[in-house]
């Protein structure tokens, strides 16, 4: 199956459903979000590390950066001790859920973002969870060695109390104490150490950074999301609709086109029922070449599937007849008085022809019990009959288009040209014990089922009858 025809599918039978599955959500959602106000954004910017070797690292060391600020900032400790602090109501899975954290290209530096329905509040939330953040983050870089320099500090200080006292014992005359002056190569040996590890973590504390707040917290510009979250709605209710389509024609497939339907059925298309007088003439003429092709002298007109409306068979039956035909109402015609036995008598349902007995002609050779039909002989023409059948008991008699029609030009021989005449026939009136060759032409309308053409294929096979052609409309038909 082509592409064009799974979309002319999907678009030809279930329009109505995308449409409604598009513009409801779309025009719900808008309305909805059109009467709140959109909620205030505040943004704060972070120096999250001064480690150069986060900044050389690229989109990987910010994408790190950005995931510890992350884990900071919606942490549930940190944000419920904001909250108490500030004295603000609000809940704390809520107020993650409001915090945004976004890099700013290559760089280490952040930007942190809250929204709150209260400018102010937001505002305030930012800068101090900002600071708390920050603050988080030099306590995990920097914590351990500030602990480290703290205790070495206290050990320093320590070391040189002992240190005085012990110089004055070992440096005493006359008699020195060699025990103080061996402590105080020990102490001395020991701070000289101590000194040396504190500088190594310095050094560390210097390379560890130290994350600071670059710009205090902004209100950011006013932005209605309601424009936008309309349409993501209504192209969810669109993807929806598209689904609940394929669905059901996965149930019931249909066929989209009219020139589809004549290639899957392997018949041409011979034309437009419903586009003006120039199209249904040349339906008309397209209709006898198939006949005449297939040697048949009726034409039957099914649906696919389901009874045609009359007026569509009636048209057509008159289109295939010829142009110069005249519908005229069933009704017997009195003759003239005066006038010869040798004119045709013109007969509606069942006229009784002059000098003979019902149901038998003159020597015309039809019967008007065949059905309405239009008998005419007379001296120097030949049997002539002209009937066209649309299922509604109406007679054709050939007459050029727009003249009226007299009494007396009813009673009088009508020359008519000699040709073979096409019958056309809703199905519903076909006679099945007849020996007549039949044709079978589909009428059908923009979408088809496809269970619509095996009922149409059961048919041919099941009578044998020619298949000739597909007759298009450009509505549903309902019959």
């Amino acid at each position: 199956m082509e592409i064009d025809e799974v979309a002319a599918r999907v678009a030809r039978s279930y329009w109505a459903l995308l449409l409604v599955m598009t513009v409801a959500p779309l025009v719900l959602v808008g309305g909805v979000m059109s009467r709140q106000d959109p909620p205030a954004v505040a943004k704060t910017r972070l120096q999250a590390t001064a480690k150069a070797a986060d900044a050389a690292a690229g989109d990987a060391g910010v994408s790190t950066e950005v995931s510890q600020v992350k884990a900071f900032a919606t942490s549930d400790n940190l944000l419920a001790g904001v909250l108490g602090q500030l004295h603000l109501h609000r809940s704390t899975t809520k107020l993650a859920k409001d915090i945004g954290v976004a890099g700013l290209g290559t760089s280490t530096v952040v930007e942190l973002s809250v929204k709150d329905k209260d400018p102010q509040a937001a505002r305030k939330l930012t800068d101090a969870i900002g600071a708390a953040v920050v603050k988080e983050i030099n306590d995990s870089n920097q914590g351990a060695i500030n602990r480290q320099l703290g205790d070495i500090d206290k050990r320093v200080r320590d070391l040189e109390k002992k240190l005085g006292p012990l110089s004055r014992r070992a440096g005493a005359q006359p008699n020195p104490d060699i025990g103080a002056a061996n402590e105080r190569e020990r102490v001395q040996a020991e701070l000289t150490d101590l000194r040396s590890n504190r500088s190594d973590l310095q050094a560390q504390l210097l390379a560890a950074g130290n994350a600071s707040v670059v710009q205090p917290a902004v209100l950011a510009p006013k932005s209605d999301p309601a424009v936008m979250m309309a349409v993501v709605a209504g192209l969810v209710g669109l993807i929806a609709g598209i689904l609940i389509a394929v669905l059901n024609e996965m149930a019931r497939p249909t066929i989209p086109g009219q020139r589809r339907v004549a290639r899957r059925l392997g018949v041409p298309l011979l034309g437009w029922a419903d586009k003006g007088p120039a199209e249904l003439a040349d339906l008309g003429r397209r209709v006898r070449l198939a006949a005449r092709k297939e040697e048949v002298g009726q034409v039957t007109l099914v649906g696919a599937p389901g009874p045609l409306p009359a007026d569509l068979v009636s048209s057509v039956a008159s289109a295939v007849y010829g142009d110069r035909t005249k519908v005229v109402g069933a009704r017997p015609v009195r003759q003239r008085p005066g006038e010869g036995d040798g004119g045709g008598t013109v007969t509606g349902a069942a006229a009784k022809p002059k000098g003979g007995r019902p149901g038998k002609d003159d020597g015309s050779g039809d019967e008007p019990g065949d059905g309405p039909s239009l008998n005419s002989s007379g001296p120097g023409t030949g049997k002539s009959t002209s009937v066209v059948r649309a299922g509604g008991g109406t007679a054709v008699m050939t007459k050029k288009s727009g003249e009226a029609v007299s009494p007396s030009e009813i009673t009088q021989p009508v020359p008519v040209p000699a040709r073979a005449v096409c019958h056309v026939h809703a199905f519903e009136d076909i006679d099945p014990g007849s020996d007549d060759e039949v044709g079978v032409v589909v009428v059908v309308g923009p979408v088809t089922r496809v269970s619509g053409l095996e009922t149409v294929r059961d048919l041919v096979a099941a009578s044998g009858w020619p298949l000739l052609g597909v007759i298009a409309t450009s509505r549903k038909i309902k019959g």
